[in-house]
């Protein structure tokens, strides 16, 4: 056979790649399956696959026996795959498949990326929580722009950080401020694998008297987030449940995911857990989620009340600062119609003020400030 061949997508990989997609010279496709390992290389059984089967295999509609006993063209041959990455054509297979060499029948390729053991060995390693953030652009071919990459863990990382602040709130933890440091929502890569371009994380999260751990009041929020994509109602209680900053990041990823047709696929596990939970957002899903955002806009607003007195008031650039009461903190703040500043006084009356907080970010550091504009105003 005078044809060269290529790996084009390895779909399962232990060790060594066990099934993967190979193009010849003239962009033919074959599925490659792992039949045995020599000193210097690997023979796989290659069959010609159309690629409308090729997805129906990927998707798990079709599993992979029926691909290699049934075939579109009958014309299974052997292949080697030596450590430098070539493939060479070895011989043709004209007494057919060895059927010691397939797989029992229900081998679909979703099952084998939800094989789970690697995350909860991950997580006893660590003792504590890993994530699995799993990301794959419309080629599916197991990269992704390395931008998308790193905006997508950003945008990931900041989603998480307000969503567990939120569930603190919402919990009405005591000294709550204690808790609310990076560690405990933060994450670290520490690998990767195929299935998609996966990073695996780990938390440093502090846990609680009973071993659970605080990260994982985040990752609760946003599961019950992601739960509830197909049922409108559920979603927009869950949403106004974290109403603002998270609200408004997740708007972020999800704008992200719909405008470069990104699938995001989202799997944690914590040491004291039983179950696996594990998520995934798509283009068409992105799309229906922002379109009940864009009915609901209030539920971005993230809203800050102060109790305190004005120590500075100035119309013309419409800026002030209160002393509140509660912390004896200074905050600064602006007001969209200098009307609102009109009549204030200074250092002797305490205020009840309604913000909105907007988070900034500065270009150069990136790190973030808030800025909070005055809704209304009362006289305590």
């Amino acid at each position: 056979m005078n044809k060269s061949f290529k790996i084009s997508q390895i779909l399962v990989y232990y060790d060594v790649p066990e099934i993967f997609v190979s193009t010849d010279n003239i962009g033919t496709n074959y599925l490659c399956l792992l039949v045995e390992e020599g000193d210097n290389s690997l023979e796989y059984i290659s069959m010609p696959i159309s690629e409308k089967r090729l997805i129906q295999f990927k998707v798990g509609d079709i599993d992979l026996k029926k691909i290699f006993s049934f075939p579109e063209l009958n014309e299974p041959f052997i292949i080697s795959l030596y450590s430098n990455d070539k493939i060479e054509f070895n011989r043709y297979l004209d007494n057919g498949i060895d059927k010691n060499w397939l797989p029992d029948d229900g081998f679909y390729l979703q099952k084998a990326f939800l094989n789970n053991d690697e995350i909860v060995e991950e997580s006893t390693q660590k003792d504590n929580v890993i994530v699995h953030l799993a990301l794959s652009d419309k080629n599916d071919d197991y990269g992704i722009d390395a931008d998308d990459l790193g905006d997508m863990a950003k945008l990931y990382s900041i989603f998480l950080e307000n969503s567990y602040k939120k569930a603190l709130q919402e919990r009405k933890v005591k000294d709550r401020k204690q808790f609310i440091i990076p560690q405990n929502y933060k994450l670290r890569a520490f690998a990767s694998s195929q299935a998609s371009f996966n990073l695996h994380l780990y938390s440093e999260s502090q846990k609680d008297l009973f071993g659970n751990c605080m990260i994982e009041l985040g990752l609760e929020k946003i599961d019950e987030l992601f739960s509830n994509f197909n049922n409108e109602d559920e979603l927009i209680k869950t949403l106004r449940s974290i109403k603002g900053h998270a609200v408004s990041s997740f708007s972020k990823m999800l704008k992200k995911i719909n405008n470069d047709d990104l699938k995001l696929k989202h799997k944690w596990f914590a040491p004291n857990r039983k179950n696996i939970y594990s998520y995934s957002i798509d283009k068409g899903k992105a799309e229906e989620i922002l379109s009940i955002l864009n009915k609901t806009e209030e539920l971005e607003e993230e809203i800050k009340e102060f109790i305190g007195y004005f120590v500075q008031i100035d119309v013309t650039r419409k800026t002030w600062k209160i002393k509140t009461q509660e912390e004896n903190k200074i905050i600064f703040g602006e007001v969209k119609n200098e009307e609102h500043l009109k009549g204030l006084t200074v250092d002797s009356i305490i205020y009840k003020i309604v913000c909105e907080e907007i988070i900034e970010e500065y270009k150069v550091s990136e790190k973030e400030k808030a800025k909070y504009i005055i809704k209304t105003i009362e006289e305590l």
